[in-house]
């Protein structure tokens, strides 16, 4: 592997092992964002839409978190039953990590809900202020989120199929023939 695809994989590594790095990751695209329009005058996302569209926004996103949070359940459930060899592998080295993946995904997307639900409460202005930025930021953690969840999701699908297709490691089974019982042979092409 090259040095960059060490690289690469290093910070995939990181990335895996530390979901505070998608809140790193959108504060800093919100807070760049944040400085672009305070410097060059250009106005926030939420400022030109009005307020109706803002709150079916607000509302979509909500849906749309709550949503993703219920994909994050279902992949949590297929990992506690799933109990193969490589999974039950998995579990015992990676098993604090991805707990900690799966509880950050579902908190941030109850937090993105709230935020949004809220919105809808506090937005009654023609411009929506600082709940715009917090929108905007709760859109970015959600798609960081969603990534994240894409990423797990991927990984225990294919160790899951992995476990299902490798050859099970016990005896084959052994069917024996009946006998008919009036000769006592296992032959039973003639015996009707």
């Amino acid at each position: 592997m090259s040095a960059f695809g060490v690289f690469i994989q290093r910070i995939r590594n990181l990335w895996g092992e530390r979901p505070v790095a998608d809140w790193i990751t959108a504060l800093t695209l919100v807070g760049g964002h944040l400085l672009y329009c305070q410097l060059t005058g250009v106005d926030p996302l939420f400022t030109p839409i009005s307020g109706d569209r803002r709150k079916d926004i607000y509302t979509t996103l909500a849906s749309a978190s709550a949503l993703i949070g219920g994909f994050g359940t279902a992949a949590i459930s297929q990992y506690a039953t799933a109990n193969g060899r490589r999974m039950l592998e998995m579990r015992r080295r990676f098993g604090t990590s991805l707990r900690r993946n799966w509880s950050s995904i579902l908190s941030a997307m109850l937090i993105v809900t709230a935020a949004c639900l809220i919105a809808l409460i506090v937005d009654t202005e023609k411009k929506p202020g600082h709940i715009g930025w917090v929108i905007e930021l709760s859109l970015a953690l959600a798609a960081l989120r969603a990534v994240r969840l894409l990423w797990l999701f991927g990984m225990l699908i294919d160790v899951a199929d992995q476990d299902v297709t490798e050859p099970r490691r016990s005896p084959a089974v052994t069917v024996s023939r009946p006998t008919t019982p009036s000769t006592g042979s296992t032959n039973t092409r003639g015996a009707r």
